[in-house]
């Protein structure tokens, strides 16, 4: 009986092993610079994970399968069948992982719960833009089928009953040991993939099946993970004076003016030529920008469409590596743009090609009266790709509603929808080629810049009353490197029917100063928000994001990388003319680093006390 545990165990955890090599290598030869030595010893540092999740699937079997072992045929096919089940759950949570991580620079944990609803999307979606890995694990499953058919496994028992039960029993408790991590006072949960010591060997030490199964159990309302330390009341009050010393509010007198903001899905600002880009992909939005009141960089506070909701809506940061959204920090008290303008007077809409789903639901409980899906629409015939309706029909739905409006003011946010996916209508829509992923993204992106040219053009002739127009993307969809493009957005706000100061302002932002600005172009300040007004004489430049528990910190062309749990300064860059490229310098290299520090530092300790502690209204 011990030795047809141990194959089951060995073989198992062989598979884990292997289907990580197999994907990870995958993502770490596209997307990181790892040495083929680091991602060994990240692999092999990794094999405990493995071994907990093989030791997990063999005790399930055993306390499965056992009530049939007396029926020696039918549990010869159940243990081949349940066995070939765990290869397929291995295999395919590992490489649905790995795209995850292509896309978002981080594994499933409490995103695990973000595609609620989306189920069907989110497998189109793999299937038209990641085939090959998709074959690769069908290929790696049918193999795996049939070396199980020519060395069938299953657990065999003792003559003896009672050596079966002491064997059953030892295994159980071997199991619990090993998914506890020993004997600590805590289970140990996939985040010890960080004990490794160095992020990007935690990358691949990280075991999917594992962490997915885990995060299935513990529920969504437990799964945000806090890296950042607990502060004292003293610690938080001296923050405070460094951070935001003398908040001042003015809300009473707000301009009754429309504003509509539209949340571009993916785009990404290395794409676009008044970017740098050696492309024109968006000639609209360019064109727009010139006209417009912008920055010369912008950068994403989230990977996802829910972190970048949060950030611009609330202008505060979501946790460290992870979204509020799903997690028990989404049942915080919040006091959020849309919010504030309902309070007002204001009828605020939330409007997306999709269903409605977890963003839909997570706009509402940010302060949108109404929210708005695909089920919604009345259908005229628009194009839809896998997540629902393209950005013509979502403008036009957007329109609809704002010409059928109250004489109240409106909200009214727009989550695009074209370039969430790869679908284009037409062979010749794709104007950049569609044989290479960046050509296939640049022509989707050029004809969501079509829509967008249409719906301002229509936006503009039946605006009656003055209208802030904002466009920012909510993320990108690229991975990257050694710079930014993963984090490098587009970003402006348009005027109509009024004027507003114009221009590209000398210094990059981020998603928490969205909310600020569109405050102040109305006539008001917030002291509770954690970003700043682009127009505010005192502008302080501090753009955020983060990846896993690293922190990252810009300000005047320059980026420092803090880690998030013990606050340590871990490497710094210089950010390249075309805001994207990066290059190592010795932070060490001068006072004004030291300070830079020390600024990123306190916003990153003060902003996640409060967020954690539901007291961003207290800011």
């Amino acid at each position: 009986m011990i030795l047809s545990l141990v194959k089951i165990v060995v073989m198992l955890t062989l598979l884990s092993v292997i289907s990580k090599v197999t994907f990870l290598g995958w993502h770490e030869i596209n997307y990181s610079d790892s040495s083929l030595v680091e991602f060994l010893k990240a692999v092999i540092w990794g094999v405990r994970f493995d071994l907990t999740v093989s030791l997990l699937l063999t005790g399930l079997s055993l306390l499965l399968l056992t009530p049939f072992a007396y029926f020696k045929r039918v549990y010869q096919g159940l243990f081949h069948t349940w066995l070939l089940v765990c290869g397929a759950w291995i295999i395919f949570s590992t490489m649905g992982d790995t795209i995850y991580l292509s896309q978002a620079n981080r594994h499933v944990t409490v995103d695990l719960h973000l595609g609620k609803g989306m189920e069907f999307e989110l497998l189109s979606t793999v299937a038209t833009q990641f085939s090959g890995l998709i074959i690769l694990a069908l290929a790696m499953l049918a193999v795996f089928g049939l070396l199980l058919r020519k060395y069938p496994l299953k657990i065999t028992f003792s003559q003896r009953w009672y050596q079966s039960v002491s064997i059953a029993m030892a295994t159980i408790v071997a199991v619990v040991v090993a998914v506890r991590g020993g004997f600590s006072d805590k289970p140990q949960t996939p985040m010890y993939a960080y004990k490794i010591g160095d992020i990007n060997q935690a990358r691949i030490a990280w075991s999917a099946p594992y962490a997915i199964t885990y995060y299935s159990l513990v529920g969504e309302d437990k799964s945000g993970h806090r890296w950042t330390p607990e502060q004292s009341s003293q610690q938080m009050a001296e923050l405070k004076a460094k951070i935001n010393s003398k908040p001042k509010t003015r809300v009473n007198r707000l301009k009754q003016h429309d504003v509509v903001l539209v949340l571009l899905e993916s785009w990404t600002a290395y794409d676009m030529q008044s970017y740098g880009a050696d492309v024109n992909a968006t000639p609209n939005f360019d064109a727009l920008r010139d006209k417009s009141l912008s920055t010369e960089a912008f950068y994403s506070n989230g990977f996802r469409t829910v972190e970048g909701v949060f950030a611009t809506m609330c202008s505060q940061p979501n946790p460290v590596g992870g979204s509020v959204a799903g997690t028990r920090l989404e049942s915080m008290p919040y006091r959020c743009l849309p919010q504030l303008l309902k309070e007002r007077g204001w009828e605020t809409s939330f409007v997306q090609g999709s269903g409605e789903g977890m963003v839909g639901a997570f706009a509402q409980s940010l302060g949108f009266s109404d929210s708005y899906g695909k089920f919604d629409y009345l259908d005229k015939g628009q194009d839809q790709n896998y997540w629902g309706y393209m950005d013509d029909g979502i403008y036009d739905f957007a329109l609809d509603k704002l010409a059928s409006a109250s004489d109240a003011p409106q909200f009214v946010a727009i989550n695009t929808g074209t370039t969430h996916d790869s679908y284009l209508p037409h062979e010749s829509d794709y104007v950049f080629g569609d044989e290479t992923d960046e050509q296939t993204r640049r022509s989707v992106l050029h004809h969501a810049d079509q829509s967008l040219g249409r719906f301002v053009e229509r936006l503009k002739a039946q605006a009656t009353r003055p209208t802030l127009l904002v466009l920012v993307a909510d993320h990108t969809m690229v991975g990257a490197k050694n710079d930014l493009r993963h984090v490098s957005i587009p970003f402006l706000i348009h005027g109509i029917n009024m004027d507003i100061p114009t221009g590209t302002l000398p210094f990059a932002a981020s998603h928490k100063d969205v909310a600020p600005t569109v405050v102040d172009l109305l006539g008001g300040q917030v002291g509770w928000f954690s970003g700043q007004s682009l127009l505010a004489k005192n502008y302080e430049e501090g753009a955020d994001f983060t990846v896993n528990n690293q922190f990252y910190w810009l300000a005047n062309n320059k980026m420092i990388r803090i880690n998030a749990e013990n606050g340590q300064k871990e490497a710094c860059y210089r950010v390249g003319s075309d805001t994207v490229s990066l290059e190592p310098f010795d932070c060490s290299e001068s006072k004004r680093t030291k300070a830079m520090y020390e600024k990123g530092l306190n916003y990153l300790l003060y902003s996640q006390q409060r967020l954690f502690d539901g007291s961003t209204a207290r800011y």
